[in-house]
């Protein structure tokens, strides 16, 4: 498998995982709007940098230039930081990553 589609499948595997435990938080009643998402979002990531070991490991995994300025968060200055970045990019590159639009179409589905 070439570097690209390793981290191709890398961002969509993270993507799912997320997606999967974001449904489960919102089937549970833990999301009932876009800020809830959101502070979900922001809490999962950072149960994925805690450790150094990981945050290396997903800085590869993601194929992420820690010495990159980010948009949103400017340059990692520690480990935990850039893992935080390449998993925070990855989740908006990604296709499979749910959106409150998907979650307020089943809320939609379910009062009609």
């Amino acid at each position: 498998m070439s570097n690209m589609s390793y981290t191709n499948y890398k961002i969509d595997k993270l993507a799912q995982d997320f997606s999967e435990d974001a449904w489960n938080a919102f089937h549970n009643a833990e999301i009932n709007d876009q800020d809830d998402l959101y502070d979900y979002r922001h809490q999962w990531i950072d149960n994925k940098v805690i450790y150094t070991h990981d945050c290396k490991k997903y800085i590869d995994d993601l194929n992420y230039d820690i010495f990159e300025e980010h948009d949103l968060f400017g340059r990692a200055e520690n480990w935990s930081q850039g893992a935080y970045n390449a998993i925070y990019d990855a989740l908006d590159e990604s296709d499979d990553t749910v959106s409150w639009y998907d979650m307020e179409q089943v809320l939609q589905e379910a009062t009609n």
